[in-house]
């Protein structure tokens, strides 16, 4: 298995263009999610990661989330007609450059998705498959889940956390060893990149699974090859947005046309220095990467 330690050094910033040079087509993901009210979560973390890549979001909001803090209040999806026409009107006018998908509630709205991105080109996809959100809200229904499941072929990567992996995976992942089977069966399920977000997580089934490793783990599988990358772990109560960064460099590397494995090396290097920033400079109501 090929392995990955990443640095926290800050990714080289890209120079500006000066006159003479052809300007590169701006970053303008379609971002389609879920909106947390009051707070930094879902579309609106998706948003504020595309300003810190120099892109600017085109969003089709999903649900409304009540929801911070442990707390849920209320979960609100989206009707499936009102997402079908904000993806529409945003492929008609507004040109994105690729699409990076989060919380779609139900089924419905899962295959009118898939079926406009079908229709017409788009550029790379990013699925964060997400089937759970950090306060305990349930945020997609069994046919919603299998409507995803149908789907999998179709994202040019899929993003998965651990504690969702296993739902889909139908197992435990308690180790990397159990992480490498997860994504395995993933693969068997169409999805042809697969990012498990494994965390501070065991290396062997047999290792203790209370002593957590002072890194953390994210494992890709392409069918043939594993890749594990490994960032320095950092303590951050309360900080949000790692996902929505990662998932956004991720997106705006592919559509750069990197190859996959190092698309992930510079989004991982990008947010390790983030997060890394956000610690030495203590609580802060704005992460430090956006």
């Amino acid at each position: 298995m090929h392995k990955t330690l990443l640095s926290t050094r800050a990714m080289p910033h890209r120079e500006h263009t000066n006159g003479h040079a052809t300007p590169e087509r701006q970053f303008r993901p379609l971002v389609v999610h879920a909106l947390y009210t009051g707070i930094s979560r879902g579309l609106a973390a998706d948003v504020l990661a595309a300003h810190a890549a120099g892109g600017r979001a085109v969003t089709v909001c999903t649900a409304l989330i009540v929801a911070s803090h442990g707390h849920v209040t209320d979960v609100l999806p989206v009707p499936s007609d009102t997402v079908d026409a904000q993806i529409q009107h945003a492929l008609a006018h507004a040109g994105p450059t690729g699409v990076k998908i989060g919380i779609v509630s139900e089924a419905a709205a899962v295959e009118r998705l898939f079926r406009r991105l079908d229709d017409q080109p788009t550029g790379p996809v990013v699925l964060d498959l997400t089937l759970s959100g950090p306060s305990g809200e349930d945020i997609i229904n069994q046919q919603g889940l299998e409507a995803l499941k149908a789907h999998l072929a179709r994202p040019d990567l899929v993003m998965v956390r651990r504690r969702d992996a296993a739902l889909v995976a139908g197992m435990a992942i308690e180790s990397l060893d159990d992480a490498q089977v997860a994504v395995q069966r993933l693969h068997r399920l169409g999805a042809r990149n697969v990012l498990l977000r494994c965390g501070q997580l065991p290396s062997r089934f047999f290792d203790d699974p209370q002593a957590r490793p002072d890194h953390t783990a994210d494992l890709f599988y392409d069918g043939s090859e594993f890749a594990l990358f490994e960032a320095p772990h950092f303590e951050l109560p309360g900080l949000h947005g790692s996902s929505s960064l990662l998932g956004m460099i991720l997106l705006k590397e592919l559509t750069e046309k990197k190859p996959v494995i190092e698309a992930i090396q510079q989004a991982k290097g990008y947010v390790a220095e983030s997060l890394r920033r956000s610690h030495e400079q203590g609580p802060n109501d704005v992460p430090a990467f956006f």
